[in-house]
């Protein structure tokens, strides 16, 4: 399963976890259908991963640090964003996500991956990633799972 948005980018944004993997697969958690050669010049691709992805020592690879560890969310970033932040989520008395904290921020990032050392939750989200087009569209990814099927479609249009 996969979701796009074809308003100047291309983005598929969706985790899905396998609890049955093998380790000589290099467990990556799937996104469904290959989908590389369909995106247009400006995409952002995210997976999620069990262990550290092959693009991890990359020269072209930023890794942030996220609110827990032991998995990674990778984000191929094929073109330019901008205005690219990281933010720590919580969960108020009254049940709602409010974002607690910005953990890193980018001005602009072009064809490039970023790694983010986290952890991917079943449960109540973390973190969640956002970003603008460069038309000033705004977007965002809430990294989580929904722990039925396995994936999380958090992907929202402001």
């Amino acid at each position: 399963m996969k979701l796009k948005c074809i308003l100047p980018y291309t983005i598929v944004g969706i985790l899905m976890i396998n609890p049955i993997y093998s380790q000589e697969d290099a467990a990556v958690l799937e996104i469904g259908e290959e989908v590389a050669n369909k995106l247009e010049d400006n995409s952002l691709i995210i997976e999620g991963f069990y262990k550290e992805p092959p693009s991890f020592h990359g020269k072209k690879t930023t890794i942030l640090k996220g609110v827990s560890e032991g998995e990674f969310v990778e984000i191929k970033i094929q073109g330019c964003i901008k205005d690219f932040e990281h933010v720590k989520l919580e969960i108020g008395s009254a049940g709602d996500l409010f974002e607690a904290e910005i953990l890193h921020k980018f001005e602009q990032l072009s064809n490039q991956i970023v790694i983010i050392k986290t952890y991917i939750p079943e449960g109540i989200p973390m973190e969640k990633i956002k970003w603008k087009s460069l038309s000033d569209k705004e977007y965002e990814f809430i990294i989580a799972e929904d722990g039925q099927n396995g994936l999380y479609e958090a992907f929202h249009l402001n």
